[in-house]
């Protein structure tokens, strides 16, 4: 045989041999399958993962068969210790509930919003320059969401209804005035369901201090050691904050946020042990807004 089909033939050995050694591993998620046209959680997982993993391990994205709403995937995920992994806002109770890994996945930008209203009532809002002119209106809100309960010990009126397509659908009917969203969800979602109806209000920015964290079973330390050790990673190689400021979630938002004026309210229900202390996982945003 000559000597260069013996070589081949090795190089396919070790090649069959590695692939052999190959461990797979599992990891569910929350999604139903990769977010169009651009996912954002799978995506930042699946690199924190895939920094921290060995040679041979391979991380198999497990996605539901369907969604639920943020109390079901809470409450799964407390009596399931495999490798599953959620993401949603912080606030104490869920610390007590499950494994967080506090490491915020938006840089605490989940914690400034704006206002979905529909279009040609922006006079309505002009007056606005603190809460308690805010609490003229009737915001939406999900009946799950930790924001909620924020919002509502600052004072505001809300309505809730479980899903987010839900409360599009009743600001839409006039159900209520303003729809609060993250700087990452608003034009992102406007443009994605090519709403023609609603527009995002043009002064206002609400800011209270939170963050959005994956979060594991708490007898699963070992995946959220795992997680937090890629996603430390990623922040000392800078491939997060390319990830985040070049995500369409992230630059439609931030372009547009020039000139508002923050409206600031307290967050009775952040965990103590919230790293704000920690500004490598945080934005700034005092250049981008000035506070009138």
């Amino acid at each position: 045989m000559p000597l260069r089909c013996v070589v081949f033939a090795f190089i396919l050995l070790l090649a069959t041999l590695a692939k052999a050694e190959q461990v797979h591993i599992p990891v569910k998620v929350q999604g139903t399958a990769l977010e169009q046209p651009s996912d954002y959680f799978t995506t930042l997982l699946v690199m924190a993962l895939n920094a921290s993993k060995a040679d041979n391990e391979v991380i198999d994205i497990v996605f539901s068969p369907r969604d639920y709403s943020q109390a079901r995937w809470i409450n799964m995920l407390e009596n399931d210790s495999s490798d599953f992994v959620i993401w949603t806002m912080t606030d104490k109770e869920r610390e007590q509930q499950l494994r967080p890994i506090r490491i915020p996945l938006f840089k605490g930008l989940f914690g400034y919003r704006v206002l979905l209203i529909r279009k040609h009532e922006q006079a309505r809002f002009d007056h606005i320059k603190n809460p308690k002119h805010l609490t003229k209106f009737l915001g939406g809100q999900g009946t799950h969401w930790p924001d909620t309960l924020i919002l509502q010990a600052n004072g505001l009126r809300l309505t809730t209804a479980e899903t987010t397509e839900s409360l599009f659908r009743m600001i839409n009917a006039r159900r209520f005035d303003y729809f609060p969203r993250g700087v990452s969800e608003a034009w992102f979602e406007l443009l994605q369901r090519k709403e023609t109806r609603l527009e995002v209000e043009d002064n206002l920015l609400i800011y209270y201090p939170s963050a959005i964290y994956f979060f594991v079973n708490k007898n699963n330390e070992a995946l959220a050691q795992r997680i937090e050790k890629g996603m430390e990673l990623l922040i000392d190689n800078g491939k997060f904050d390319q990830f985040f400021y070049n995500h369409p979630r992230v630059s439609s938002g931030l372009e547009r946020l020039k000139n508002r004026r923050i409206i600031t309210l307290k967050n009775p229900y952040l965990p103590a042990e919230t790293p704000v202390d920690n500004p490598r996982y945080w934005i700034d945003l005092s250049k981008l807004v000035s506070e009138q």
